[in-house]
């Protein structure tokens, strides 16, 4: 018999009632039956038009200018600039300068402008994309090497960066959104070098899969219709780019690509074959989204690149042109590429007027002007309306998927944001071992995103690979109640996780969006161990949903939130991180497990610590109710402390065996609301 020291009180109810044997995707709790029918909830077509907003947004232009000396025109005002949309002058009412700084100058020469304390309008953008199609070992590594030699010596604060590579195996993938964190960037790429493609040889591609993000929307848009197998590398990573290059023309600013490969073959000089056709809607795609390619030929040496039926400059050259990038020839000259890449985009100029948007999707000419004689100004040739947010292809909706659940700037998509809290409650191998409990404000999103959405239940890993998903059609109007509380069990490996819940318009993109991270614990194998409880507050009864499918990564999860943290449902509810004012005291579900004997007892100890202070605030806490089992033990606890103010603390649990010494602790953060 378990010796758990500390005040025991009756419950109200005799024991705690679990549910089994639910075999549809949305279950119940046993706390109170869901108003859903007995299959997945779809969502209907709707015979109503969908009606977009009228708005005024800001039109913001990169401007490079060349002096004529061929040097970057550093010294120029908004009254020297003229910019036509469709042939019409438009009235420039946002204005910046961008310019790398200058080496020590003499007097007389232009100095470099100082550094802005201020949030730019445009900071650079910048993808690196590894051509493993047509590439070889030596070329991955040089192409890296490349990359980190521009990331160590070139960028700048507020650089945002991304990475994307290509193959036959996995189509156009993407291993890192964009991000400002250079060291994120660099970390990521020394991941390429650690893949099986370079510690153990071409055939080992295969492996690559394991850790990166899948695209599988865009793998899957771009090769309908020919088996990957049979379609020629080039004519992949062209299809696939102009894929991407329809996502990236929503994005403002130029998206400078950086391309590590040894070309396209000989086929894309061949007027009016397939690979030629391709080879030039790529171009004009990628020019008409305001991303110049800065292509490098990978190939090491002229043996190598004379041993190809073509050189890679004639289709890598081609590209840079058709895109105002540029061509380097030489993968081995890091410093130079970098200084090149840096040259070319580090200069530069915001020009900004206002629009009106019209949800048409149709192109508009852009041309920028210098008034001074002899100058000359590069900025992208056009820009296309907003379209509604069903007729997006996959590749942009699931780039705005990324942009809602891993962006670090806010989207506009973005209307709402919910509680997420993610609890390890064991340490089994490949059997659930986190829940995932969102409290999800059902009117709220009905009002704010609209009552049918998707549901996205997303984990990434360290690498921000998606190793768990969920998704579903939900129709939230057919939900009673303020709010839901929305659960699932994953199964992780030790290791740190972002969790993302994603609800989203079909028809509109617009978004709410639900976060938290959790670290797994790796199992110890110790005698006495307790995991983060499930806090409760007193609340409004409410509806219980269990995604358990359809998803992938991990095993198949129907485990129901009872038969992990039991607790009484009538006038409580969990507490997902923030408190109200006032609040001085919780209920509380731990999970306990214990090894070897159980008659010695155990104390239990509750404190609260302030975040960014060296003080502890006595708590005290009274058992209500325990219940053993083989595995563990389940214990619920009513814990309170004194009044808190507003702020931000950890809450303390610490388990001690009187006989043995063992001790086992674990710590809750918590928020107290100021109102």
């Amino acid at each position: 018999m378990n010796m758990i020291r500390g005040r025991r009180h009756p419950l109200a109810y005799v024991g705690i009632t679990l549910l089994f044997g639910f075999a549809v995707s949305i279950g119940g709790s046993p706390h109170q039956a869901l108003p859903v029918p007995s299959q997945p909830p779809q969502a209907k077509p709707s015979s109503e038009s969908i009606q977009h907003e009228v708005t005024v947004s800001l039109k913001l232009v990169q401007v490079r200018v060349l002096d004529p000396y061929g040097k970057p025109a550093r010294d120029l005002e908004q009254s020297d600039f003229v910019v036509l949309d469709n042939g019409k002058p438009q009235t420039i009412t946002a204005f910046e300068k961008h310019f790398v700084a200058l080496p020590e100058t003499t007097l007389g020469e232009t100095k470099p402008l100082p550094a802005r304390d201020t949030v730019s309008l445009l900071n650079r953008k910048f993808i690196f994309l590894i051509d493993f199609d047509s590439n070889n070992v030596e070329g991955v590594m040089k192409s890296v090497n490349a990359a980190c030699e521009f990331l160590d010596t070139k960028t700048q604060p507020g650089d945002e960066i991304a990475i994307f590579s290509s193959s036959w195996i996995k189509g156009l993938v993407l291993h890192e959104y964009f991000t400002a964190d250079i060291k994120k960037i660099r970390t990521t790429l020394g991941k390429v070098l650690d893949t099986p493609v370079v510690t153990e040889g071409w055939n080992s591609f295969a492996a690559l899969g394991h850790s990166l993000m899948g695209m599988e929307a865009l793998d899957a848009q771009t090769n309908v219709g020919a088996g990957l197998q049979q379609r020629s590398a080039s004519a992949r990573l062209s299809k696939g780019l102009i894929e991407l290059a329809k996502a990236l023309r929503h994005i403002p600013g130029k998206k400078n690509i950086i391309l590590f490969s040894r070309g396209f073959g000989s086929q894309v000089r061949i007027p009016g074959s397939a690979e030629e056709t391709i080879f030039m809607d790529m171009g004009r795609a990628l020019a008409s989204a305001d991303s110049p390619v800065f292509a490098v030929d990978s190939t090491a040496g002229f043996g190598a690149k004379a041993a190809k039926s073509v050189l890679p400059e004639y289709s890598l050259q081609r590209l840079s042109e058709m895109t105002a990038g540029k061509f380097f020839p030489d993968i081995g000259l890091y410093a130079e590429i970098a200084e090149g890449i840096q040259s070319a985009t580090g200069n530069y100029y915001v020009l900004g007027y206002p629009i009106a948007s019209a949800w048409d999707g149709k192109f508009h000419d852009i041309r920028v002007e210098v008034k001074r004689s002899g100058y000359k100004a590069y900025a992208q040739k056009g820009y296309f309306n907003p379209q509604p947010f069903a007729t997006l292809t996959p590749i942009e909706k699931h780039l705005h998927l990324l942009e809602l659940a891993l962006g670090e700037k806010e989207s506009p998509d973005l209307r709402l944001d919910f509680s997420v809290l993610a609890l390890p409650f064991a340490e089994k191998k490949d059997a659930p071992n986190v829940l995932i409990l969102a409290l999800i404000p059902i009117r709220a999103i009905v009002r704010e995103i609209g009552g049918k959405t998707e549901f996205l239940s997303l984990v990434f890993d360290r690498n921000k690979s998606i190793i768990a998903s969920r998704r579903m059609e939900m129709d939230w109007t057919e939900f009673r109640g303020e709010s839901l509380a929305q659960y699932s069990a994953e199964v992780l490996a030790p290791g740190p996780y972002e969790c993302r819940i994603v609800l989203r318009n079909p028809e509109t993109g617009r978004a709410a969006v639900g976060a938290c991270s959790v670290v797994i614990p790796e199992p110890t194998g110790a005698s006495l161990r307790i995991f983060p409880p499930l806090l409760l507050c007193p609340g409004p009864e409410m509806p219980y949903l269990n995604i358990a499918g359809p998803k992938t990564g991990g095993a198949a999860s129907d485990v129901h939130i009872d038969r992990i943290f039991p607790f009484p449902s009538k006038g409580l509810t969990p507490v997902i991180v923030e408190l109200k004012p006032q609040t001085v005291s919780v209920s509380a579900v731990l999970r306990m497990i214990r090894r070897g004997t159980r008659e010695t007892p155990i104390d239990l100890s509750v404190w609260l610590v302030p975040e960014g202070r060296d003080e502890k605030i006595a708590a005290t806490q009274d058992i209500q109710n325990l219940i053993e089992s083989q595995d563990v033990d389940i214990l619920y606890l009513d814990i309170a402390w004194p009044p808190l103010p507003p702020g931000r603390y950890a809450l303390h649990i610490l388990a001690e065996d009187s006989t043995s010494g063992a001790r086992a602790e674990t710590a809750s953060k918590l928020v107290v609301r100021s109102n």
